[in-house]
């Protein structure tokens, strides 16, 4: 029989608990507002799923999230497990034109002869001033690497990067063994994201797709996550982004956006609600809407 391990009583390790619990505090915010409102910033140690269907933004809405933390200067590291770089790049560089570059036109700006080069050269010196110093993007996605990068950063930089996961999985199941169940191989990288999480106090964020029976489901529940149950009790938040019937007017709409609803179905350490983001999917850029 194993001898059992001698409890420690709270009086013991209190005034440790209070300094954990006094610096339980956001690294950061984002830029757009509506965000904040529902997550409260960027929190040691959490986990944040983003689930929506395709084409309704989600890398755009991760990408956005990761670089304003990049250009505060967070070191962030962005694993991209659909898109190559140079397709992020080009949505970059879309929405930091101002609305004068679509996405559609970043490739043919970036030839020296291109009426637009000059716009494609600002939006290039922003992208190369403000966020490349911090940004990391990784198109080697098993949880190793994964791993390997985040210590190796936190040795070089004396901070933790944030983690930005594009798609959980996707990256779960790529190069997995091919008679290994889908779900085990989601539940076993939702693991090793949590124990990571926990480990190196790492915040991480990870788009998820949703249930095809779900898509357009008037009153969605955790259930919509797909592959696995562990993404709805591993994630301490859960924020669903799908189009929104009834926006209201906005103050802030350009582009002919659309009015897209960004709804909190989990959230361990607050209150859960709803906020509506205008997406502008030409220029890869969502806005508040009020």
């Amino acid at each position: 029989m194993h001898p059992l391990a001698t409890p420690v009583f709270e009086a013991d390790v209190l005034d440790e608990h209070v300094r954990e619990l006094a610096g339980d505090l956001p690294i950061a915010t984002f830029t757009l507002q509506s965000l904040n409102s529902l997550l409260g910033g960027v929190f040691p140690g959490r986990m944040t799923a983003l689930g929506a269907t395709p084409g309704a933004g989600k890398t755009t809405l991760m990408q956005m999230m990761a670089e304003d933390l990049a250009t505060q200067g967070l070191p962030v590291i962005f694993v991209s497990a659909e898109l190559p770089a140079p397709k992020l790049l080009a949505k970059s560089l879309a929405r930091l034109s101002d609305g004068r570059l679509e996405v559609g036109d970043v490739a043919a700006a970036a030839n020296p002869g291109s009426e637009k080069h000059g716009v494609f050269a600002d939006a290039l010196e922003l992208y190369r001033e403000r966020v490349a110093p911090n940004l990391c993007i990784m198109t080697e996605y098993n949880l190793a690497s994964i791993t390997r990068a985040i210590g190796s950063c936190a040795d070089e930089r004396g901070k933790t990067p944030v983690l930005f996961v594009d798609y959980l999985q996707l990256a779960a199941t790529s190069g997995a063994d091919p008679f290994v169940d889908e779900r085990l191989a989601i539940a076993a990288c939702v693991k090793g994201l949590r124990d990571l999480s926990n480990c190196c106090r790492a915040p991480i964020f990870a788009i998820s797709t949703i249930t095809r029976s779900d898509y357009g489901k008037k009153s969605p529940n955790l259930s919509i996550f797909g592959g696995t149950a562990a993404i709805e009790y591993s994630f301490d938040s859960a924020l669903l982004l799908t189009e929104d019937p009834n926006p209201g007017p906005s103050r802030n709409a350009r582009f002919g956006d659309r009015p897209m609803l960004l709804t909190a179905l989990k959230n361990r350490y607050g209150s859960l609600g709803n906020t509506t983001l205008g997406f502008d999917c030409a220029h890869a850029t969502f806005r508040e809407w009020d």
